[in-house]
């Protein structure tokens, strides 16, 4: 076979698959079983279609609060899409809008997307040149097809974000079940069950990631815990301890004054610092970080937001019974 028959013999890996050329193999029912699950088993049986709609919404709910990190309710993620959907009017657009802002790399995808157009445009135009003429044009396909094959996408979405796509089309879905449209529904369904499934892949990059990070340095901030927590409790009230402000001065002064607590806020501080030249010390930034634990909403560390507390009120009352009068005390 000549060099250009080798060629046009290897050029089918880019069209497109025909369903009708594929080879087919003869299938048999399964047993059927009891009840119906909402699942396609291969029985003789059809799922019910309300069947389906609720396996599919109660899986998403279950990957939400199983695969996803420090879960919202999964009523907020429900609102959140359903706000989005009224704006971008149909499925397929949020699809769209989600995927352009995960994808960090997206405007690479589309130039390549672009390139790979053109190059195609003039593989066809080159259909009755001389040999070198197409061999060229298919050389230059074939490599801006090997590049857009190759580029990966860099992702910055959660598992919830793929959700988020799979209740757009669910939402859709059920639309087109309640206006009599069951043909629409179910492609709508197997477009929501697309994106389900890619949340039941193995961990993603990302959680490995975000699940390391977290681990990481996670002995040096239970170590810094320790000690402000062991300190808070030694701490009395007294005049100089006017506002919470001063209260979390004192609890890093504690630290400071000790050297076991000491060598825990070093540890600590260059964690934080991560190898880079800083301008605030390591007590102003362990104090904005112990003040970030205390307000946040997960409380990582809930015995020092409860004793921080009890501090604060025992400030407010110290403040009462010296001027006669309460004065307000932000914790």
């Amino acid at each position: 076979m000549s060099e250009r028959g080798k060629r046009t013999a290897a050029r089918p890996f880019y069209l497109p698959l025909r369903s009708s050329s594929q080879k087919l193999v003869t299938t048999a029912y399964a047993p059927t079983w009891p009840r119906d699950t909402g699942r396609y088993d291969s029985s003789e049986r059809l799922p019910d279609i309300e069947a389906l709609f609720d396996r599919t919404l109660n899986q998403i709910r279950h990957i939400h609060e199983v695969r996803q990190r420090n879960p919202k309710p999964f009523d907020r993620l429900w609102e959140q899409v359903v706000k989005r959907l009224k704006e971008f009017g149909n499925a397929t657009a949020y699809a769209h809008w989600k995927q352009r802002d995960i994808i960090r790399n997206a405007e690479e995808f589309a130039e390549l997307d672009a390139k790979l157009g053109e190059a195609w445009a003039s593989l066809l135009e080159a259909g009755s040149a001389d040999d070198a003429v197409r061999e060229a044009a298919d050389e230059a396909f074939r490599k801006v097809h090997k590049d857009r094959a190759e580029l990966t996408a860099v992702v910055k979405g959660a598992i919830d974000d793929a959700l988020e796509i799979a209740i757009a089309y669910w939402i859709e879905a059920r639309n087109a079940h309640n206006n009599g449209d069951p043909l629409r529904a179910l492609n709508c369904l197997v477009e929501c069950h697309f994106f389900l499934g890619i949340t039941y892949s193995p961990k993603t990059d990302y959680e490995a990631k975000s699940e390391a990070g977290e681990k990481s340095g996670k002995k040096e901030r239970d170590a810094i815990a320790a000690a402000a927590l062991e300190v808070m409790g030694r701490i009395k009230i007294d005049r100089t301890l006017r506002s919470p402000d001063f209260l979390l001065g004192k609890v890093v002064q504690l630290i400071e004054a000790d050297p076991v607590h000491a060598k825990a806020l070093e540890d600590f501080s260059q964690l934080t610092a991560k190898g880079r030249r800083v301008q605030n010390s390591p007590a102003d930034r362990f104090s904005n970080t112990l003040n970030g634990w205390i307000t946040d909403k997960e409380q990582p560390y809930p015995r020092i937001t409860a004793l921080y507390r009890y501090l604060c009120s025992q400030i407010e009352a110290a403040a009462h019974n010296k001027k006669g009068t309460p004065r307000k005390v932000n914790g």
